[in-house]
Formats: structure tokens, sequence, C-alpha cells
């Protein structure tokens, strides 16, 4: 075997995931807590060292909880005159929100008091899980409003001066450029990117260029290989510039806090001085498995981490695809010829990056920018030298005027990326792939690459030719084209865990999405951070209609970010349909929305109708039936004039009903209640219950009509209004409906599968 060594790192990353996938990962050591256990919202005291900080929190490691609720005194080393039993320790870190976190040095003990806040899992598919994101960084939770008790006296002298240097280095930064550029530098340098300018950051996001902001191996060839060479030139031995190379380099991955790609590189340099040292060849896919393994078995999380798996693929793709995806450059001599080679090396280097991380990025981001391998031409071969004036401008006191060189490569990176942001088809967005999507794809690329270095092998020994271009092409097109083969679905309708509001999505079998309701009056940004990944992680580009029953917050919020934010992501909206009300209160109603929609910035523009009761459309399988308001409905009440629909499915043996019904009440819901008994609809299947489980809402009249088989309430946890009421409640249960609550379950998605009709929950 001519890689043993990462043979046994593969392993170890295998026993890893093994580990991970089977919980024993994330079991507590015997005699320890995890912070999980730990009661939210509940005011704690707890003890720990200082590990990291920032302007705003110190991160604690070595945390030990004291359980007393009873106060006592705490002295300086965080110990108590409590019983020892009472002081439990806590397996992950905890993060302390403190005003005097700046004053507090790195390597303390504190004693701290604040308000515990563990971090919320997804309930959404799509969602950002921040439970599982800070895992990864072996975080469990914060503390709100902390208050330092008490402090010890002992600290890290070095790490504690590596951060006054990085602080030193952040204000010399802001002083040499102006603000946005400052974050950026401050970014790409310090690797701090708590100031980035959001729009920026999602720009370079949108555009494939994001990894420009990370520290890694540019920094690492810049910085403890410059060192390094600088060093020998000066006919010193290979030991004392490889010690020195690495602690410089060790130094600076302290005073930049060890990020998941410094570590990665600054691992490899280390194995490669060592090789250096030893006299041995240094072999970078040895010096990755090792890492790999490294980090996999201290924290088997990272194997969730974006950043860890795109780290690793991405040098995968620079060692093994790019050398034999790369043809043979044509030989000659002249700056035409140098710069043509030039740039077809930087395309294939970045065209093999993005096969070997494509995977990843849809697994986590579902979309990928369709013009990052060209655009990456541009802005790769220009950061190394903005990294060094960079450098030279934040180290060497007088030479800030180079600064304004990176000031025009900056300026240079945001018109490029809104030049290529204007392009149409600028995403490619398949949604979330399936496990069995994966295997195909990195058999088919480890296929491609294998048949080339085997036909290269022959056609340097045996003069055989070398498995073609256009062969490699079109397996790769193929590979890359599999993440679009979807089973096809029946209908389903998924209600959002939104908090307190109502977001459903029907999809039905001929393919067709609508989105009914959109808003919530507890969480912010609902159409950025759960609407928009939900359609991105489900492939789905366009909405046929918008329904808003009403124009209250907590049904339209998420609805106005969609339209603002849909064509940047892609999204297009094709129409938007509101309740028919009487005309003369159109424009005060409805107002905010009619003018989100025709500001929509999309390729098409919104068109908008209302409905009233008796309008409805088939769609394929699918009927649907406005049952209220009736035309020119009082609009004295907004909650009144709920839209409300009934939507049936044909699903051949399988057939189903679904009832929404908005926050009718009262007046509309007498007039809703009538227009039902007219028809004659009973026996729904799925039932919305109105106005997220109010009091007075789906009466037991209704409910008798109706007779459910399962009732949704879509309302926050613990919300203030105290929804659903207790009075609702039992009028579900007498009627014998099963209930499903979005605050307990997440989000709950009802489907036609294989004949049967299936609910599930939460992230599935």
């Amino acid at each position: 075997m001519r890689r043993p060594l990462f043979a046994v790192a593969l392993f170890l990353v295998v026993v890893s995931a093994i580990c991970l996938k089977g919980g024993w990962a994330e079991e507590a050591p015997p005699g320890c807590v995890s912070a999980d256990r730990l009661e939210a919202d509940r005011e704690i005291r707890i003890t720990g060292q200082v590990y990291q900080k920032n302007e705003t929190s110190i991160y604690l490691r070595s945390v030990v909880y004291l359980q007393s609720n009873n106060y006592f005194q705490i002295n300086a080393l965080g110990q108590s005159a409590a019983d020892s039993r009472q002081l439990i320790p806590i397996w992950e870190n905890i993060i302390c929100e403190t005003e005097t976190a700046a004053e507090i040095p790195l390597g303390s003990r504190v004693a701290v008091r604040g308000q515990f806040a563990p971090y919320s899992h997804a309930t959404n598919p799509g969602e950002f899980d921040a439970a599982v994101y800070y895992r990864t960084l072996e975080i469990g939770g914060k503390l709100k409003k902390a208050a330092v008790l008490a402090e010890g006296e002992d600290y890290w002298r070095v790490r504690e001066g590596l951060y006054r240097l990085k602080c030193y280095f952040k204000e010399r930064i802001y002083r040499i450029f102006p603000g946005k550029e400052a974050a950026v530098m401050s970014a790409l340098l310090l690797g701090d990117k708590s100031e980035l300018d959001s729009d920026l950051k999602e720009l370079y996001k949108r555009n494939g260029v994001l990894h420009i902001l990370s520290i890694s191996s540019l920094h690492i060839t810049i910085i403890g290989m410059s060192i390094y060479r600088l060093l020998r030139r000066m006919g010193l031995p290979v030991c004392p510039c490889a010690l020195a190379g690495s602690a410089i380099l060790l130094l600076y991955g302290c005073m930049t806090g060890f990020s998941v790609s410094a570590c990665r590189a600054i691992g490899m340099y280390l194995i490669k001085m060592g090789a250096e040292v030893a006299g041995r060849t240094y072999d970078m896919l040895t010096a990755l498995g090792v890492m790999g393994a490294v980090m996999a078995v201290r924290n088997p999380f990272y194997l969730r981490n974006s950043g860890f798996l795109l780290s690793f693929s991405s040098v995968l793709g620079i060692g093994v695809v790019y050398p034999l995806l790369m043809p043979k450059l044509s030989p000659g001599k002249g700056v035409a010829r140098s710069l043509g080679n030039a740039l077809l090396q930087s395309f294939f280097a970045s065209l093999s990056i993005t096969l070997t991380t494509l995977p990843v990025q849809l697994w986590f981001y579902y979309e990928i920018p369709v013009y990052s391998v060209f655009l990456n031409l541009f802005i790769i071969p220009f950061l190394k030298p903005m990294m060094i004036t960079g450098l030279l401008a934040m180290l060497v006191p007088g030479l800030g005027v180079l600064g304004l060189a990176d000031r025009l490569i900056l300026g240079g990176y945001e018109l490029l990326c809104g030049c290529f942001d204007g392009f149409p088809f600028r995403t490619w967005n398949p949604g979330c792939p399936e496990i069995w999507h994966v295997a195909v794809y990195y058999l088919l690329l480890g296929g491609t690459v294998a048949f080339r270095w085997i036909s290269g092998r022959r056609q340097g020994v045996l003069k055989r030719p070398a498995v073609s271009g256009g062969a490699a092409v079109c397996a790769l097109c193929l590979a890359v084209l599999l993440f679009e083969i979807r089973p096809r679905s029946g209908n389903s309708v998924t209600f959002l865990d939104v908090g307190q509001g109502d977001c459903i999505l029907v999809r039905t079998a001929s393919g067709e999405t609508y989105l009914f309701d959109c808003g919530s009056s507890s969480r912010k940004k609902i159409g950025k951070y759960i609407l928009i990944p939900y359609l991105k992680y489900n492939g789905i580009r366009t909405i046929d209609a918008v329904f808003l029953s009403h124009p209250d917050g907590d049904h339209i919020s998420g609805a106005l970010e969609l339209f603002a934010l849909g064509g940047e992501n892609n999204i297009t909206v094709r129409q938007l349909l509101l309740p028919d009300i009487e005309d003369g209160a159109r424009e005060e109603q409805f107002g905010r929305l009619l003018q989100a929609a025709w500001e929509a910035e999309q390729y098409e523009p919104v068109s908008v109708g209302y409905l009233s009761a008796g309008d409805g459309w088939l769609c394929g399988s699918a009927a649907f039936t406005c049952l209220h308001p009736e035309k020119g409905f009082d609009a004295g009440d907004v909650n009144a004039y709920s839209q409300c629909f009934l939507v049936e499915f044909y699903e051949g043996s399988t057939d189903w009903t679904l009832l929404l019904t908005g926050d009718v009440q009262e007046k509309g819901e007498k007039a809703f209640l009538q227009e039902i008994l007219d028809r004659d609809i009973r026996g729904i299947t799925v039932l919305k219950a109105a106005h997220h489980g109010s009091r007075n809402s789906t009466p037991e009249v209704l409910l008798d009509q109706l007779e459910p088989v399962l009732t949704v309430i879509s309302s926050g946890k613990n919300n203030r209004y105290g929804h659903p009421h207790e009075e609702l409640l039992e009028r579900l249960e007498a009627c014998g409906t099963y209930i499903a609550q979005t605050a307990q379950w997440g989000a709950v998605r009802i489907a036609c599968e294989d004949g049967r009709l299936t609910v599930s929950a939460g992230t599935q």
C-alpha cells in the first residue's frame, strides 16, 4: 500500500462518522452533564476558564454548574462553601454575554451569573440548525445578561498579548481603510468577521467567492513558507527554519482564532515541516488525511460542519482531481502563451474544486453559483497581492498607503460580483440531495479521475491513447445532472413552524406550488431564515400564487420578505391573490402588499388578483375552492374577512381534503360556517384551526359538521396570547380529531405516499 497512513486516517474518520451516526458522540463523559439538561430561561451560576473572547462575550471551557439555588459566597477561583455535590461539570463550553468581556484576560477563571439560553435545533426542513453548528464548536449554550461575580488572578499572558495585538492591528486597519473595506480586510487578515457588511457578504456568497474571507492555505503559503524560505536562503539549517515558521504560524492561528480551515492548513504545514526536518518526502494526501482524522476523532461533530467538509474537499480537488483533469499545456514562449496557460490552469483548478465540493455545497446550501468557476479566474489571481500589501500596510507603520491597492482590488471584486449577479440563471438550485445522489456522484467523479489516471499511465508506458476529454466531460455532466433526478411526488401540504403565525405550502402532483399566508409576530425574518431555505431545500424555484388571508403581520411579514428577496434568491412569484373586500378599502388594507408586489425584483412582474367565495380552479388531481369572504365583504374587521379555502386532493383510492381558515372569526366565521352548510362540506381530512387556536375560534358546531381527522394548530411556543386555548383543545379532543401543534412538533407535513396518507414532523 502506497499510503498506509492515509488508509489508517480514513478508517479513523469512518469510525468517527459511525460514532456520530449512532449517537455515541453525543453522550457526555461519566461525571459530566450536557448543557441541554439545563433549564432554559433560568438564572444559573457557573464557573469556567476564559479561552476566547470578543467585545461583547467571553467563552468558557471546563465549566462547572453551581447547582444550589441558595445564594452563597463564591471566591476568586469559583469555589464555593457549598457541598461539593452541588458542583456539576458541564461537558460543553458556554458563551457568556457580558459588557465587561474585553476587560477579562484570556485564561482567567471566572464565576458568572446569567440567564441560560440553549441554542435551538431546526424545526423546519432547510432551516439552519444553530444547536448542531455550535456543537461543532463544542459550545452548548449561552448566558444572557451575564454578570461576572469573581475573577481569578492567573491568566494566559501570551494568548492575552496576542488578543491585544489583534485589537491593535484591527484598529490600524480601520484607520487605513473605510468602514466596509476595513471589515473585509479584518476578516481576511485577522479572521474577524463580526463587522462584515451583510449585503456585501450575501453578494460574495451568491457568487461563490465567500472563501476569500477565510484563513486558509493561502495565508500559510504567504506567512509560513515565506519565513521558511527566507531563512533557508540566509543559510540557516532546516530545523531552526522549520521551527521559526511553525512558531509564527501557531501564534498567528492563536491570534485569529483557529478556524476550521486554519487548523487544517496549519496542521498540514506542521506535517510538511516535520517531513523537511526528517528528510522525508511530503505527501499532501497523507497530510490531509492525518489532519482530517485528528480533527474528526477529537470532535466527531466536525463531520456535520460545512466549513470542515468544504475545506478538506477543496484540497482533495486540488491534490487529486486537478492533476488528472488538467490537459497538457501548449509549449512555447511569449506573454500571450504564458497568460493563456495561466488562465487554463486557474480555470481547471477552480473547476476541480467546484466538482469536488459540489455535493457538500448542495447538502448545506441547496444551490451553487453557476458562474463561480469563471468569476474566480478574476478573483483568485489578485488575492495574493491583496494579502501581501494588506499585511505590509497593517504591520509596518508608514506603509498604510499600500491600502489604496487593496481598496482598488476590493472595489473591482464588488463590481465584478455585481456584474455576474445580474446574469440570468446565476444559481442552480436542485435542492438538498439524497444520500444516493452523493454516493453515485462521487463514484462517477472518482471513476472519471481513475480512468484518466490509468489511461495516462498506459499512454506513457504502452503508447495507448488517453481517455478523451470529451468522454470525461460527458461523464462529469451526467454526474452533475443526477442531482436533478427526483422521485415523482404526490400532493402534499406543509405547515411550517414560524412561531406565532401561519405559513402553509401546498404542492400538487402536477407540479404547482401555492403559499397560503406567511408571517410571524414572535420570530424575525422568517422569510429569509425559514421560507426561502425551505423552498431551496426542496428545489422550488417558482411559487405559482401567494394567498394572503388578511394583512396582519403574523400572516404577511414573511411574504413581504419573499417579494423583496425572492429575485436575488432565484425564486419567482407569479401571482398575489387577496380577499375580495369592498373596493374602497383595498388600498388602505393592502397598500403594503401591493407596493411590495409591484417592487419585487424578479424576471417577471407579480400579477395581483382578488378572490371571493365560489371562485375555484383545478390543478391536475387537486381542486381549490374559495369559501370566504363574499365579494365586497365589509373590511371593518380584518380577521373577519380572512380568506378560507377548501382543497380536495384526488389520489385514486386515497382522496383527502384540506380546509384552511386563516384567522376567521365572529361575523366572518358565521358567514364561513353558512357556506360550509350550504355546500354540505363534511368529513374533512385535515383542518387548520382558525386564529392559532384562540378560545372562541373553531366552534363546536363547525367541528360537528366537519369531523376532521387531523387538526393542525400553528402557534408560537409559550406565546403571550395563551394559544392554543385550553377550551379549544377540549373541543378538539371531544370531537375525536388528532391534534398536531407546530409549537411542539415543528413543521407538519401531510402527503399521500404509496397510496396512503402520511404525517411527518420537524426536519424530516
